[in-house]
């Protein structure tokens, strides 16, 4: 393999580590906001409030929905850095 493909491979891989960070981060922050809608929505019960009930179980679809299409990403990311590792492995092999 050239000295530039490795380059870009290497670039490629850098990069797809540094969105999983980004992702763990995200999915925590998602998570902690996820429990807070869901302890709100279940204090929100005994009140009453229907109009409130209503907006906060609407929020916590949305964040649980959020929550949900991090993790799909997630796996998009994982998925895409085998690949490029079996890349990597194969055009060593075939040197």
């Amino acid at each position: 393999m050239s000295q530039e493909t490795e380059n870009v491979l290497q670039r490629t891989l850098n990069a797809v580590d540094r969105h999983r960070r980004r992702l763990y981060w995200l999915f925590a922050i998602v998570s902690v906001t996820v429990a807070w809608e869901f302890y709100r929505l279940h204090a929100m019960k005994p009140s009453g409030d229907v109009p409130g009930m209503i907006f906060a179980a609407v929020i916590t679809m949305a964040f649980w929905t959020l929550a949900l299409a991090v993790m799909l990403v997630f796996q998009i990311t994982v998925a895409t850095r085998r690949i490029l590792r079996a890349i990597e492995l194969a055009s060593r092999t075939s040197e």
